[in-house]
């Protein structure tokens, strides 16, 4: 299965999906003017990913900020994580975030998404 990397833009995050590692990240700022266009082909490429899973997969947000309907794509990729997870796949999201507002949202994330997830603050100055 190929992986998907795609370069961080002005409106768009850095995605890395390695189907060798099974280890996949988004980093960067999400705001694009149409989510679909970017997270679509991402949420398709779960789907076959999880038919033939790594025996462990992990997704790792970076993310410094992210628009409404990119956390609609989000909330929809940890749920193909939950489902996996649900079939006794092993699974695991990891945050990093940068301010409360962010830590607000993964701790939301993660009562509505039954998966093993890790809830990380980045202090000021760059430490965890």
């Amino acid at each position: 299965m190929e992986s998907i990397y795609k370069d961080q833009t002005r409106l768009t995050p850095k995605m890395s999906f390695n189907a060798n590692t099974g280890i996949f990240e988004l980093s960067g700022r999400s705001m694009p003017e149409v989510a679909m266009n970017i997270y679509k082909p991402i949420i398709d490429w779960l789907d076959q990913y999880f038919l033939n899973p790594q025996k462990e997969t992990q997704i790792i947000f970076r993310l410094s900020f992210f628009n409404t309907s990119s956390s609609k794509y989000i909330m929809e990729m940890l749920k193909k994580m939950e489902n996996a997870y649900k079939r006794n796949i092993s699974v695991k999201a990891v945050w990093y975030c940068e301010d409360e507002d962010l830590l607000d949202l993964a701790n939301d994330y993660q009562a509505l998404v039954k998966i093993p997830m890790e809830i990380n603050k980045i202090e000021e100055n760059g430490d965890e």
